[in-house]
């Protein structure tokens, strides 16, 4: 005989899951238990028959009829016991890993195995694997307790005789099914609506993988332990604050994962039994429930007030626990995927104490035996374990999807440093809470501002070419084609240049426009510039006119040096005297020499270089000498430059890693090999001017060196590759290291002067994120939260660069300047900081690693853009009533700008987008 009905709300999700997720096992429970003494197999598999006969729902199978599972209850099942002999306990841990991976077949018996495994004749190891859609946690514990009953009672010949059940797991479902259409959960359900209508829709850490859309449900598995002193001081504060120790473990959870995720809103999960009836706490059945907690902290949420708002959101949600998940999920009619579970993707569990097999029987002894869980159900899961010596054990498992191996640990790390933090000091604002041992922050301390150095004791970084030039008179400074400048011809061409400007009233202070592209002549006029005491204010030729005017005006340039070939009237409506200035030769007549104006300074302003802005127009950043001088004395170290190195020149001058490619070599000696305009936009001709000239040094972008290196001969070979203006890649890291024997990666905005980290590449996995590195010397990086706050290794935040390389601010910008040039928090010693908008994290390995932009800015090809300055500027158009800018890659690895527009008098936003490229 058997008998068919409707499952649960529980197990009617649980089977929906298995039909999507066909291969999973993530539904089995586990438990495994070591057996010292003279265990009999031949009595436990009656005891396991005698259970079986028992309770019901483990002689159930479930079945589909139109698209619908249903529920048949056996008469009788096939024996559930297996014994397998094996040599040893760590021979056991393999064969249970293969047991625990073989899958159930829903609709046959049994849904349930129990294998022994004689290790000796007195010991054993029991292993129980069991599906979900049967039972729950409190359920395993059930069938552990009545297996152990029932041996003890059927050993040496007895019997085991218990108690009649009172009441069946498919009563417990008809009142369920019932309740869901007699209006009995209209509040409940009401509660939820209301509570969890504007909820965050998925729990996201920056610095995580993409979910994939069919996750692999493995995980990555941490283990803490709280001391004596941590439980006794836990069960105090709970005491004195009216919680239970749970909440306050809860609370230190959420703050947590609030430190790491920048959100003040957190959904967390949260078992409960679902045996609220006397009569089914005996049952082996589905019963559990989850009720989400959301827990809001505003900024200045002490600790002390988390756990309040912990404990009555708790109490609230427990009021209202009736609707199984699935109702709940139902009512808010969220969408539904398999990347990631609805409404949570965190769970917070607080285990009952573990039970020991056979306690009745004299002659045995057991010990439970850790295992993880077959499958991870949600993002993180963190269990709440206490031990039978009072220990309290932290089980947490971060899904291997989108969490690195290392996460788990340190989430539980951080977790145990707040909770201890909070408990001495409850009225410390959360976003204050120390999540590592003053030890640990010592060392962050050091790492984020490496010991100062003492910069050359020069005004300007002009005196590092002119030692360099008094030097090495003879020696080749520049090729450009067949131009040959040594030392002393470059100083006595700049020299002539800074006479001619001088003539047109440049003086100290002034801006003087370089409007040439990559050209000796360009070069020129930046030494020129320094010897009078002026910036140089780089203009490629190629800009928009309108962008070159609007330049020249806000930087209020004195002159604009410029070449033959610019139309006399290009700069006719600024009333700028123009400096032309035709090419060179490399044998100079006898000109004057070039010389450092008296009363120079280290703060005088070197260079001014205009970046995108997201107001629409372009800002300038002032860099002063004493940061120019800093980061090629730096560079010279580290990656290290000599005076036998060829570096090649192929960035123009408006951007500005290009002084280090015209500057850095004059200040060591060594020799620039001078890429034209048409060399820079062909790689093959960049590949014949690295192997004509001998390159051994080379700095571009990764959207170059791809370029280049597809078209590399098997004999190309460089001594030192620079990677940097965008994130490096792990294969094309890979492809640079197979040509040079040093490769870095460099990082740094304009406004802290060129690179500010920078770090040597080695070859890795391609699934190996590439770290932008260390500081420079006389650099500090900190990752700040939102707050302004430190935050520790591994936590992700915007990422803020002080020290001698930072600049002065935007020229004639003082609000944005105060905007984005800020006092650091006091580890800092409120240096002054710039914010780079960046969001990185500190890795425990010392190096920092780019996650990505906190705003809209992108980088295109090495050269930075703020979308919103592109957007603004379209939304100007008579035309166009709304844009939106994105970087968009087109599928072979290359980003472009896309627009969207709106045109003008569309009645709604969404009726048309038209794309421009």
């Amino acid at each position: 005989m058997r008998s068919t009905s409707e499952p649960s709300f529980g197990q009617e999700r649980i089977w929906l899951l298995e039909q999507l997720l066909p291969d999973t096992v993530m539904h089995h429970l586990t438990m495994a238990y070591e057996i010292r003494g003279p265990l009999d197999p031949a009595v436990l598999s009656r005891a396991a028959e005698a259970v079986v006969e028992r309770h019901a729902q483990l002689r159930t199978t479930f079945h589909e009829r139109d698209g619908r599972p249903f529920v048949t209850v056996h008469d009788s099942a096939p024996p559930v016991l297996r014994v397998v002999p094996v040599a040893s306990l760590d021979q056991w841990e393999g064969r249970a890993e293969e047991e625990r991976a073989v899958r159930f077949d829903l609709s046959e018996l049994p849904l349930m195995r129990i294998t022994l495994y004689p290790i000796g004749d007195d010991h054993h190891v029991l292993l129980i694997v069991l599906h979900h859609i049967l039972t729950d946690g409190a359920g395993m514990g059930v069938l552990l307790d009545e297996l152990s009953d029932a041996y003890a009672g059927l050993h040496d010949g007895g019997r085991w005789q218990p108690a009649d059940l009172p009441t069946t797991y498919q009563q417990h479902v008809a009142q369920e099914r019932t309740a869901a259409t007699d209006g009995s959960w209209t509040k409940d359900l009401a509660y939820w609506r209301e509570r969890l209508h504007d909820a965050p829709a998925v729990f996201t850490m920056p610095g995580a993988a993409p979910r994939p859309s069919r996750p692999t449900l493995s995980a990555h598995a941490a283990q803490a332990s709280l001391t004596d002193a941590d439980v006794t001081a836990l069960q105090e504060f709970a005491r004195r604050h009216r919680v239970s120790p749970a909440m306050v473990l809860s609370a230190a959870w959420v703050a947590t994962l609030s430190r790491h995720c920048g959100d003040r809103d957190i959904l967390v999960g949260t078992s409960v039994s679902g045996r609220d009836r006397a009569e089914l706490r005996g049952l082996i059945g589905l019963f559990m429930n989850v009720v989400t907690l959301r827990v809001q902290a505003p900024a200045g949420t002490s600790f002390a007030d988390l756990v309040t708002r912990v404990r009555d959101e708790t109490l609230t949600a427990m009021v209202h626990r009736r609707p199984p998940f699935a109702a709940v999920v139902a009512e808010l009619g969220r969408e539904r995927s398999l990347a990631y579970n609805p409404v949570y993707q965190i769970l917070f569990n607080n285990a009952s104490r573990s039970t020991q097999a056979f306690a009745g029987v004299p002659e045995l002894t057991s010990r439970r035996l850790p295992l993880a869980s077959a499958a991870l159900q949600t993002d993180l899961e963190l269990v709440v374990a206490p031990e039978a010596d009072q220990r309290t054990l932290l089980n947490l498992e971060a899904s291997a999807d989108i969490y690195e191996e290392a996460t788990a640990a340190l989430l539980l790390e951080h977790m145990v440093n707040l909770l201890r933090h909070g408990m001495a000091a409850p009225d410390t604002p959360v976003d204050q809470l120390s999540l590592v041992t003053e030890e640990q922050h010592r060392d962050l301390l050091r790492l984020c501002a490496p010991p100062r150095t003492p910069l050359p004791d020069v005004g300007s970084a002009l005196e590092l070419m002119l030692a360099s030039i008094d030097k090495n008179p003879d020696a080749p400074a520049v090729h450009s084609g067949s131009r040959r400048f040594t030392y002393a011809e470059l100083g006595r061409h700049a020299g002539q240049l800074a006479e001619r400007l001088a003539r047109e009233g440049v003086t100290r202070g002034d801006v003087v426009a370089v409007h040439l592209d990559r050209s000796v002549e360009a070069l020129l006029a930046i030494l020129a510039s320094w010897q009078l005491g002026a910036a140089y204010l780089p203009v490629d030729p190629t800009y928009p006119r309108r962008r070159v005017e609007f330049i020249l005006r806000d930087a209020r340039a004195q002159v604009i040096v410029s070449g033959p070939g610019t139309a006399p009237d290009t700069f006719a409506a600024l009333g700028t005297r123009v400096v032309v200035v035709d090419e060179v030769d490399g044998d100079a007549a006898d000109g004057p020499p070039l010389t450092v104006s008296a009363g120079g300074d280290g703060e005088d302003p070197a260079y001014v270089i205009y970046t995108s802005g997201s107001t629409g127009q372009p800002k300038g950043v002032n860099v002063p000498h004493r940061a120019v001088v800093n980061f090629l004395t730096s560079m010279a170290e580290r990656p290290g430059l000599t005076h036998d190195d060829v570096m090649l020149a192929l960035t123009s001058p408006s951007f500005d890693i290009s002084v280090l490619e015209l500057l850095l070599p004059l200040m060591v000696g060594a020799r620039i090999a001078l890429a034209s305009t048409e060399d820079a936009r062909d790689p093959q001709r960049l590949l014949d001017l690295v192997t004509n000239e001998r390159v051994t040094v080379m700095q571009a972008t990764p959207v170059t060196w791809d370029a280049v290196l597809a078209l590399a001969p098997a004999h190309l070979r460089l001594r030192l590759a620079l990677c940097g203006g965008e994130a490096l890649t792990r294969p094309l890291a890979n492809r640079l290291c197979a040509v040079a024997s040093q490769v870095w990666n460099m990082y740094g905005p304009t406004e802290t002067t060129v690179w500010s980290l920078i770090a040597p590449v080695r070859p890795g996995p391609d699934d190996e994120v590439v770290p932008i590195g260390r500081p420079i010397r006389n650099t500090s990086a900190w990752v700040l939260n939102s707050d302004g706050g430190v935050l520790p290794a591994g936590v992700v935040g915007e990422l803020h660069l002080g020290g001698s390389g930072l600049a002065l601010g935007y020229r004639g910008r003082p609000g944005l300047t105060d905007q984005r040039f800020v006092a650091g928090p006091p580890e800092t010693g409120t240096e002054r900081l710039y914010r780079t908008g960046d969001l990185v994290r500190l890795r425990l390995d010392g190096d920092f690693e780019f996650l990505g932009r906190a705003d809209s800015q992108v980088k295109i090809r090495g050269h930075r853009i703020e979308v919103d300055e592109i957007a603004s500027l379209l939304r100007r158009h008579p035309r166009v009533r709304d844009a939106v800018v994105v970087a968009r890659d087109d599928g072979a690895g290359n980003r472009q700008l896309v627009a969207y527009v709106v045109p003008a008098g569309l009645s709604a936003p969404t009726a048309q987008t038209n794309e421009s490229r």
